[in-house]
């Protein structure tokens, strides 16, 4: 099973993976945690021109090449190795991380067609927040932001995702989860929302 975790900067994504990756545990699911840009040199590199002390010019096709190719690099040492093993793999952002935030900027297709050989996870977990919560929850717990952290720049991200999502609707199994209940909940969340996906294993 190859499950992928999205939502907009802010919506609670590690926490929920946290009580996700338990929750999955305790059902009997042998769990490979991991996420997007990776720790691979693609991945660093990813991460150095997001970070705010970056001086170095790029452009988003650069961004969107780098993140295209840290994808295939991740499937192939990372993600394919331990679903053959018979793992359940979560992965903090995927696919559709790429196709909202990059096509923003950049046409879609040009998107989409960079990342036309990555495979589809069976389910797309997707946290639902507010901007303003987002924004709130940014400004308490990050000491520094990113390029993407504006509230201009997370409304169409936020818009974005559900173009895309309407895209996949019956190719991808899409799970919304409530990013707005307090840390305390999200358990309970999880527990209401997937018991029947993922069933406890004998």
């Amino acid at each position: 099973m190859f499950i992928a975790v999205e939502g907009i900067d802010g919506s609670g994504k590690s926490t929920t993976i946290a009580e996700l990756e338990k929750f999955l545990t305790a059902r009997g699911h042998a769990v490979h945690r991991t996420a997007e840009p990776t720790k691979l040199d693609t991945g660093r590199a990813i991460r150095e021109l997001l970070g705010q002390k970056n001086e170095r010019p790029y452009t988003r096709h650069e961004l969107a090449l780098l993140f295209a190719a840290d994808r295939l690099r991740h499937l192939e040492e990372e993600v394919e190795p331990a679903l053959a093993a018979g793992k359940t793999v979560l992965t903090d952002r995927y696919l559709f991380s790429s196709l909202a935030y990059q096509s923003v900027d950049l046409p879609y297709e040009w998107v989409a067609g960079l990342n036309r050989f990555a495979r589809l996870p069976d389910t797309v977990l997707y946290i639902e927040v507010s901007v303003d919560t987002a924004l709130s929850r940014l400004a308490r717990f990050r000491q520094g932001t990113e390029i993407f952290e504006t509230r201009a720049f997370l409304e169409k991200l936020r818009a974005n995702y559900e173009k895309v999502f309407k895209k996949y609707t019956g190719k991808v199994n899409i799970v919304r989860l409530d990013g707005e209940v307090a840390m305390s909940d999200i358990a309970a969340d999880i527990e209401k929302r997937l018991s029947g996906i993922f069933p406890k294993k004998v």
